[in-house]
């Protein structure tokens, strides 16, 4: 049996006011298609923001903000319920080369969505 040592580099945790989602104007800006996809059989405005939160978090764990990659590089999809994250562009090749894994959690209520991602080599 092998066992894969894995080294955390960094942690990002982001929190988001639910109702801030409703601001904005146009959600293929922020959202991919395959997100949008989601969220039509998920009609919370909670998953919107918790989704949100965790390409924010995302950034945070990379140390970058939005001059550097474009939020719709990152896309947060669900696989029985578990998040987890495709990566597009610059920013999918500089996770490969690197070398980067994440653990993403996300959690709502009625006011707030928070996200927390683990970034980390194998």
């Amino acid at each position: 049996k092998v066992l894969l040592r894995k080294k955390m580099i960094t942690n990002g945790i982001d929190i988001v006011r639910v109702e801030s989602i409703n601001k904005i104007k146009k959600l293929s800006s922020v959202f991919t298609s395959s997100e949008l996809e989601y969220f039509a059989s998920h009609k919370s405005i909670e998953t919107k923001a918790g989704v949100f939160a965790a390409k924010e978090a995302l950034l945070k764990s990379l140390g970058v903000n939005l001059s550097v990659y474009s939020i719709l590089d990152i896309e947060v999809l669900h696989n029985n319920g578990m998040p987890y994250f495709n990566f597009y562009g610059k920013l999918s090749e500089y996770i490969k080369k690197e070398r980067l894994k994440f653990s993403l959690s996300i959690t709502h209520d009625e006011v707030y969505a928070v996200a927390s991602v683990v970034c980390y080599t194998i």
